[in-house]
């Protein structure tokens, strides 16, 4: 049998503790990612053209917008959802142990960085958003009706925004991990 020397770039040896939040954490955090962003997908255009502001043409604008962040945040959550498969256990230099493999967890970090993308999402969404409830017609009191629904509505890109960078401050480093991540985890 030949035995086929291992590339260096393509697997790094981890610590025991890592492989286990890789294996446990991200999956529960991508399972929570994602649950969050079909929810986000279904209610973003139900919400938004049904709400008392969609009578406005331009009502589509900020739809678009949220569907696409809540997208992101699926593509996040699918990714995170697929990171205990790159660990497997291998050889390395100090024996044998969990090694992960670095060119399909490189990879997932564009889709992991998706849901941080909303911060270029968020302020469109809210400018098209708000301005139709700026110029709306007021009560007979002059207060702007806002309801329950519209406020959900609003909220969701910024849910979507904090959990993508929730997702990419705890995934990131696990994923692409440094010397200095490695090491700290070996202690």
């Amino acid at each position: 049998m030949i035995d086929f020397p291992m590339d260096p770039r393509a697997y790094v040896w981890i610590p025991p503790r890592m492989a286990t939040r890789l294996r446990r954490t991200l999956p529960l955090l991508g399972g929570f990612t994602t649950v969050v962003a079909v929810a986000m997908c279904i209610a973003v255009p139900v919400l938004g053209y049904t709400l008392p502001t969609s009578h406005n043409a331009a009502n589509g604008i900020p739809v678009m917008l949220g569907v696409f962040s809540a997208v992101m945040l699926l593509m996040t959550g699918i990714a995170l959802l697929f990171a205990p498969t790159w660990v497997e256990v291998g050889h390395h230099r100090a024996g044998t142990g969990p090694i992960l493999r670095l060119r399909p967890a490189s990879i997932s970090v564009g889709p992991l960085c998706g849901g941080a993308v909303s911060i270029v999402v968020m302020p469109l969404f809210y400018l098209s958003y708000s301005s139709g409830l700026t110029w709306s017609e007021p009560q007979v009191d002059g207060e702007i009706q806002i309801s329950f629904g519209i406020f959900v509505f609003m909220v969701m890109p910024l849910v979507a925004f904090v959990l993508g960078c929730v997702d990419l401050a705890i995934g990131l480093p696990v994923l692409r991990p440094s010397p200095r991540t490695i090491q700290r985890y070996a202690r």
